[in-house]
């Protein structure tokens, strides 16, 4: 009644189709992990240039700016850096702003497996002092002055104004952390 030859391939298309189901197992598992990374380099690459837009309209506008910094749980969080650094190499420069600039101002996140670059189109001058010249009782408390000159940027809320000083040309930005 029944075919000999069809009861011995059953266990063969069995394995076949197991071996397949695997394979797109692993592909799906693969691609889902190449998005998650995706998306969250794309995250942090917007909230880079939230910063970097932020920065340039303070320096630019006189006005005031609000941002925020939140590290990525994709990368880990004692690996990762965000700074602000001034660099005097016209290659690097010319590279990251365009043009055959000397000296530039630049945004850095780096991580292990990623790393961005921001030009700031600011002065090099630009400074983010600590202390005396700025003043947290201006926001209403909840509020304390950090620096952003040589040191990594930390996570938080922070509100930018720019100081206005008759006395010299350099523009002060003065950084408060909400606390």
């Amino acid at each position: 009644m029944f075919s000999q030859r069809g009861q011995e391939s059953a266990p063969f298309e069995v394995l076949i189709a197991v071996i397949l189901m695997g394979f797109v197992i692993v592909v799906g598992l693969q691609a889902i992990q190449v998005l998650n990374k995706t998306s969250c380099e794309g995250n942090i690459t917007k909230n880079i240039v939230d910063i970097k837009t932020g920065i340039e309209t303070v320096v630019k506008n006189k006005s005031k700016v609000n941002i925020s910094y939140e590290r990525s749980s994709c990368f880990p969080e004692n690996e990762t850096t965000l700074e602000i650094k001034s660099r005097d190499d016209q290659i690097f420069c010319s590279s990251i702003c365009g043009g055959s600039l000397s000296q530039c101002t630049v945004l850095i996140f780096s991580s292990p497996t990623f790393s961005d670059v921001r030009c700031l189109s600011i002065s090099s001058a630009t400074t983010f002092p600590e202390g005396g010249q700025c003043n947290p009782d201006l926001l209403g408390g909840n509020f304390e002055v950090v620096t952003w000159t040589d040191k990594p940027i930390e996570p938080g809320t922070y509100t930018l104004i720019k100081q206005s000083n008759l006395f010299s040309d350099t523009p002060i930005v003065c950084v408060f952390k909400k606390v």
